[in-house]
């Protein structure tokens, strides 16, 4: 195995990790109970991690294409794994507050340099690395929710986070070692402003507007049901909190192998297609979980179809920002990218808290539903090459 494939791995499994931590509260909302406050301030907590992960993800773009983007990743894995550590020290809500702000500032690090690493290894295979990429995600988030309803049940919600922790200070220190900077000729700058007008100053800037309009509702949805499915699998479907863990597990599990054949496929017949047949389904399958009855056989296929039919938008749509973007602003593209998809994402959390409080869970999916249904509408308009 030589640097180059070592180093895939490496971004790759820290982008797992990173992801494993944005869905360690919700996996374990079950167990924390009346330890952090109501359902509704749980939602609040939860947007509070999105909302730096996401606005963080801007300024760490300008960041990205003018330092190493391996010691940004480092330094990813440290801030997040002490966050989450102390998270499960806290005495209180403030101080797991304080944790989880570290924590979303830690993640917001991660995705610029990530996927600007991946974008600069191939044009010609742009579409498999982001499956890498995707794969990692997934298998993180998949791993998350397993283990820490195993490890919650066992050892309590506090000693989870904790044990998590360590594992990110680990794969940071990994990182030194792994991971080589791939070089890339960046054209000296004036500015902010004059940054972002290059990035925009693109023949295809009406299929990069689409696309990010795109990621918007894709971020609701993603933050949406990972801060959910636990609870309202658990609440709703009355299933016990290992088994919930389970089906989260096997569909996040799903979604990484449809993160690898998304990205293979777009290369061949293109990214729009995948979109529309994607946040259609997806739509689908969301209204078809409130209707589906207690039944495990049921919502085992449910979620199946959940994980492979969201996940298998996200290496098209992360590759088709790479096909429109200037290399040398590579890592500003997946900087606003990401901002747009977190940051306006982090509102979903506390909506779907409300919604949930005052209306149903039930009621909280509808709204997804609604999300993905409109994803689908502005992926009819996107013009490809």
């Amino acid at each position: 195995m030589n640097k180059e494939e070592t180093g895939i791995i490496a971004v790759s499994t820290s982008h797992g990790i990173m992801h494993a931590y944005l869905v360690l509260l919700p996996a374990l909302i079950p167990l924390i109970g009346g330890d952090l406050g109501s359902l509704e301030t749980i939602g609040y907590l939860a947007s509070l991690v999105v909302l730096f992960y996401g606005f963080g993800s801007l300024p760490v773009g300008f960041i990205a294409d003018l330092l190493s983007k391996r010691k940004l990743i480092m330094l990813s894995m440290f801030l997040c794994g002490g966050g989450s550590i102390i998270v499960g020290l806290s005495p209180n809500v403030p101080v797991a507050a304080v944790g989880l702000i570290i924590l979303g500032i830690g993640a917001s690090l991660y995705h610029p340099c990530g996927y600007a690493h991946m974008s600069l290894i191939s044009d010609e295979m742009r579409g498999r690395y982001m499956g890498f990429q995707g794969l990692g995600g997934d298998m993180g988030m998949a791993v998350s929710y397993f283990t820490s309803s195993i490890l919650g049940s066992q050892f309590g919600w506090r000693n989870t986070f904790i044990i998590w922790g360590f594992v990110g200070v680990i794969m940071g220190i990994a990182d030194f070692f792994l991971i080589e900077d791939i070089a890339c000729e960046i054209d000296a700058r004036e500015g902010v402003l004059d940054t972002l007008k290059k990035m925009f100053g693109k023949t295809e800037k009406r299929t990069m507007l689409l696309t990010f309009l795109i990621v918007i509702f894709s971020g609701m949805l993603w933050t949406g049901v990972s801060n959910f499915i636990m609870v309202y699998i658990t609440d709703v479907k009355l299933v016990s909190l290992v088994i919930a863990g389970g089906l989260s597990t096997l569909k996040y599990t799903v979604g990484a192998f449809a993160q690898i054949f998304g990205g293979e496929l777009s290369d061949r017949i293109g990214r729009k297609i995948l979109l529309i047949f994607g946040y259609a389904a997806f739509a689908v399958s969301l209204f078809a979980l409130t209707l589906a009855p207690s039944n495990i056989v049921i919502l085992l296929i449910l979620v199946i179809v959940l994980g492979f039919t969201f996940f298998v938008t996200q290496s098209p749509m992360n590759a088709l920002l790479g096909d429109v973007a200037s290399k040398d602003t590579v890592g500003v593209t997946y900087g606003v990218n990401f901002t747009l998809k977190y940051g306006i994402g982090f509102f979903t959390p506390a909506i779907g808290g409300f919604l949930a409080t005052n209306y149903s869970l039930n009621a909280v999916f509808y709204f997804f539903a609604i999300l993905s249904g409109l994803a689908f509408v502005v992926s009819t308009m996107i013009k490809e090459n």
